[in-house]
């Protein structure tokens, strides 16, 4: 409620300019007037018809008499003529800091043109300044001018309906770069696009290649099944592996005349090879050669046959 109640209040008309100055409540709404210190102004009968259309034109107003700035411009019509404003954002953002005016403390700002359209006689702003009209226009003047002339109040400021917004970042860099930068960042944005659109093919190539060689080879859906796939396969190598080695390793066996291999049989889980035409006490040169390989074998010698058995 009691926020409520402060943005509800009634903002008090304040006149801005560097050499006045100001009472401020931090806890008032402020309409600001500026002076026109703060601002450029041109009155112009312009072959346009649109406001739009005057701020287009309103640098090429001004090129020959602003000083190097940011300027921002403003218009409305009077009459048959234009009025037209060039301010700079900065200036006046750094001269309401610097009279403590917090911008959620400003309500709205207009020019003193606009404020003091009814302006009847000169007001003094300070000790050396008068705020007049002359052919229209508000301005400045000196004041040993004048003799004995009021000083500028509250009352005299009237609330305007031609009002400015600032642009609180203006001052850091002008509208130009802005634009150029705007451009680097769509041109930066279309190129991710570019490249995301060209990794995303990619990625979709890849996944039918992948889905591919599933089918293909059919593989399980997941990697930890597939993984266990590999694994079992690469125990079952390993196993064949060692199979062939065994039987390489019997058919090499120093067998004597007489001697022959009658059988070799393998049930999965063991290999059996039969050797026949042996004399008690030959399975010992027989089997050297299986022991320095380090194999491990049981033997049973019956009948002159001997049944050697490798477990795999």
């Amino acid at each position: 409620m009691i926020l409520f109640l402060k943005f509800r209040q009634k903002a008090k008309m304040l006149f801005l300019d560097s050499a006045h100055s100001v009472d401020v409540d931090s806890q008032q709404q402020y309409h600001i007037v500026l002076s026109p210190s703060l601002y450029w102004i041109k009155k112009a009968t312009l072959p346009v018809k649109y406001l739009h259309e005057v701020k287009k034109i309103a640098p090429t107003l001004f090129e020959e008499r602003l000083p190097s700035g940011n300027y921002n411009y403003f218009a409305y019509k009077d009459g048959d003529d234009f009025i037209v404003f060039a301010y700079e954002d900065s200036k006046i953002l750094s001269l309401l800091v610097e009279k403590g005016i917090a911008l959620h403390q400003v309500r709205s700002i207009s020019f003193a043109q606009s404020s003091l359209e009814s302006l009847q006689e000169p007001l003094a702003i300070n000790d050396k300044s008068v705020i007049t009209k002359k052919d229209g226009v508000v301005i400045l003047l000196p004041r040993v001018w004048f003799d004995d002339v009021k000083e500028i109040n509250d009352s005299v400021l009237n609330s305007s309906k031609y009002t400015i917004r600032l642009e609180q970042f203006s001052h850091i860099v002008d509208k130009t770069t802005l634009y150029k930068i705007g451009a680097l960042l769509l041109l930066f944005i279309f190129v991710l696009l570019g490249e995301y659109f060209y990794y995303y093919q990619n990625y979709k190539r890849v996944e039918r290649e992948k889905e591919a060689i599933f089918q293909s080879y059919k593989l399980k859906p997941t990697l930890m099944q597939n993984r266990a796939i590999l694994e079992s396969y690469k125990k079952r190598n390993l196993k064949e592996q060692k199979l062939r080695q065994y039987i390489t390793d019997f058919l090499k066996l120093n067998l004597h005349k007489g001697e022959k291999i009658l059988s070799i049989d393998y049930d999965g889980k063991k290999l059996q090879v039969v050797v026949e035409g042996l004399k008690k006490g030959d399975e010992k040169r027989l089997l050297a050669s299986l022991y320095k390989k380090k194999i491990k074998i049981k033997t049973e010698y019956k009948a002159e046959k001997l049944l050697i058995e490798v477990a795999l």
